[in-house]
């Protein structure tokens, strides 16, 4: 989004409001990063169940600790997590260089633990298990698959212990592009049993099957393998309780992956029904932020209309409550208070310029469609911090009013203290638009206020007028 930089005012406030909003966002990029670090790394047993792993995120020399082989995965296996927690604490943001620096520390560790398990001669059935893990992720595939072979050639292995070790050799393998034979070895692994299912795996392996397929130009099987790795993300998402951007991101790729390979293929409007999938997902979620993201992708293949959900599909889903610190100008209300009529739940701040292009617009809508049965909701933040808490004050209040009633905005402004309703719309960008229809359940999301978007905000709104309110 463009920001109006030309009052000083209007520049305080968006430095105000970025430094609001960007720790809860570096709290939800990091988390999304760990997770994809983790869809990276190999299976892994819990840091409890190794006999737990150090809080500190400093790589210290192995040789110098006398862990035990379990002690030393563990460290290692929990080194990207704590290292991001560390990072987001300082107020780091994500960059590619910071990824890539974390990832090379943690082959570092990795590798000088494995080099430490080898020299100490001997090992057993169970340090030989740690050791081929601690080799993958450190990213030397062949010791770590023949490690995992000769793990499991030995016998004697329990069956999660043994379903892991199938996991590392298919994983490893299809990293290192040998695509028949990580098939074979995801098929041995599917074929282990396991006490609970293991969707997070299933995950890993079927996007890196479909990475490796690419990269030996089978496409089709690319698709195949794309298309599974969805299947497994929604499976991982329904057992799960992911954050919201952990959750978008595993669709995303996933669903890019597949709708790719299918465009590649010549099968384009299989490529767009994917695409359209992965939009109704995030209206069902709701999540602005990869509605926006499928919306352009598919506008690679065809202009991006947007999407309403259909009012019979089984995925809509209530929407999520606002919570609202104060209202200006409006009676308080709540979105179960509005069923039976159409919400458009809009947010906005006053220095978000194309924000401020859309309110002509919401303003005619208002007085067009109110008695039709319209309300919106103009969600916006108090700005000013205090002890690294928002507070209400009464200058900022009082500026709302005045900028609502110098705009003369038939509406009111509902304020919020934090960003629980933002996260719970995964709104990272502004302006977005939420149309909720009159049974109460998100139909559709906007992002952005072009003349375009703005037109098919605008016809939206009336179909969703037109419906009957249904029963409940």
């Amino acid at each position: 989004m463009r920001f109006n930089e030309t009052e000083a005012t209007e520049r305080d406030a968006r430095a105000r409001t970025e430094a609001r909003a960007n720790a809860p966002a570096r709290l939800l990029v990091f988390s999304s990063f760990v997770l994809l670090a983790a869809l990276a790394a190999p299976a892994h047993v819990s840091a409890q169940q190794n006999g737990g792993a150090p809080a500190g995120t400093t790589a210290r020399d192995p040789a110098a600790t006398g862990k035990s082989a379990a002690e030393l995965y563990a460290e290692a296996e929990g080194f990207v997590r704590r290292r991001y927690e560390q990072l987001a604490r300082e107020g780091f943001r994500y960059e590619p260089k910071l990824a890539a620096q974390v990832e090379d520390e943690l082959r570092a560790l990795a590798a000088r633990s494995a080099a430490e398990l080898k020299a100490r001669g001997q090992l057993s059935h169970a340090d030989r298990f740690h050791l081929g893990r601690l080799l993958s992720l450190a990213a030397q595939s062949d010791e770590a698959v023949a490690a995992m072979r000769e793990f499991l050639s030995a016998g004697g292995a329990t069956a999660g212990r043994a379903r892991a070790a199938r996991f590392t050799v298919a994983f490893e393998l299809a990293r290192k592009n040998a695509l028949d034979e990580a098939e074979a070895a995801l098929a041995d692994y599917l074929a282990t049993p396991a006490d609970a299912p293991a969707h997070d795996e299933r995950f890993r392996l079927e996007i890196e099957l479909a990475r490796a397929a690419r990269a030996r130009m089978q496409i089709a099987r690319a698709a195949d393998h794309a298309r599974a790795a969805f299947e497994a993300a929604g499976r991982l998402n329904s057992s799960a309780q992911l954050d919201a951007a952990s959750r978008d991101e595993i669709f995303y790729r996933s669903a890019q992956a597949h709708a790719d390979a299918l465009a590649e293929l010549k099968r384009t409007d299989e490529a767009i029904a994917a695409l359209q999938e992965l939009r109704r997902l995030a209206v069902s979620f709701p999540s602005a932020d990869l509605y926006r993201r499928a919306s352009l992708l598919l506008g690679r293949l065809v202009p991006a209309v947007g999407l309403m959900t259909d009012a019979s599909d089984p995925l809509l889903r209530d929407a999520p409550e606002i919570e609202v610190a104060d209202w200006i100008d409006q009676r308080p209300t709540t979105l179960k208070g509005e069923r039976g009529r159409v919400v458009l739940l809009d947010f906005w701040a006053t220095w978000c310029t194309p924000c401020l292009a859309a309110l002509p617009h919401m303003r005619d809508w208002q007085s067009r469609f109110k008695e039709r049965g319209l309300t919106i909701v103009a969600f916006t933040h108090y700005e000013t911090t205090e002890g690294g808490r928002i507070v209400k004050t009464k200058r900022e209040h009082d500026a709302l009013k005045n900028f609502r009633r110098a705009r003369r905005l038939p509406f009111g402004f509902a304020v919020a203290a934090t960003n629980a309703t933002s996260a719970r719309y995964n709104v990272t960008t502004i302006p977005t638009a939420v149309l909720i229809d009159r049974r109460g359940r998100v139909r559709y999301l906007n992002v952005g206020s072009n003349e375009d978007d703005l037109k098919e905000l605008e016809q939206m709104i009336e179909r969703l007028l037109d419906e009957p309110a249904g029963g409940r």
